[in-house]
């Protein structure tokens, strides 16, 4: 529905300080669909994706379902279980497409400060790669402020396809609505693919959305 991609880029020019025009956001059944639909779009046989460990189950099921090979980046336990910038640069070749990040992250809970994103940032501009944010718990944290690699980067942000839903935030996982934005060019492949599988989101979850998202915001607070 165009007033939900409306409501989309609204949220994301309010809580996190990024213009998108509606064209530059799909939204599919779920943000793991929508990561799916991001993959199947950008990532071909041969291509290489970065994932950081420990990593949500589905991140190299989904870089193998488009070909790729999923490349394993080990974290440290001294370091918060956060990637820091020679870890991915070791490897990084020149069949790197994309990094996957996630943060608020799923399974350690760590959350990447503005400082930390920046250092990776500059890895992936370096070597100019494809980065996919994952931030479907962008509200679920406790005490520390949650930043987006495409605001605290704006070189990176015409590299960066950003992921979120309304699962997490909303407690509406059941409805299955995730969205993505971020390049034109990518966004436009991603509704392409999506047009020959499911072609949209429960219209009834889409309206679900629209409210959540335009409604209090204190409500996430409460909740």
């Amino acid at each position: 529905l165009p007033a939900l991609r409306k409501a989309i880029a609204a949220k994301f020019q309010r809580d996190n300080g990024l213009t998108y025009d509606p064209a530059q956001i799909v939204v599919s059944c779920g943000a793991k669909h929508s990561l799916y639909n991001v993959m199947q779009a950008i990532l071909e046989e041969g291509d290489e994706a970065i994932i950081p460990a420990p990593y949500w189950v589905s991140y190299p099921a989904m870089v193998k379902c488009a070909g790729a090979t999923p490349v394993i980046v080990n974290t440290q336990e001294k370091n918060g279980l956060k990637m820091t910038p020679p870890e991915p640069r070791e490897k990084i070749t020149d069949r790197t497409k994309c990094l996957i990040l996630c943060s608020p992250s799923n399974p350690t809970g760590m959350v990447y400060s503005e400082a930390e994103l920046k250092a990776v940032a500059e890895v992936c501009i370096e070597k100019d790669l494809l980065v996919i944010s994952d931030e479907i718990y962008e509200k679920l944290v406790f005490g520390v402020p949650f930043a987006s690699i495409a605001t605290v980067a704006p070189k990176l942000r015409d590299k960066t396809i950003v992921v979120n839903g309304a699962s997490k935030a909303y407690a509406m996982t059941g409805w299955r609505i995730g969205y993505a934005a971020g390049p034109k060019e990518i966004m436009t492949a991603v509704g392409r693919m999506q047009s020959q599988s499911t072609s949209n989101a429960t219209s009834i979850a889409q309206y679900a959305t629209i409210a959540a998202l335009e409604g209090d915001q204190g409500c996430v607070e409460k909740m």
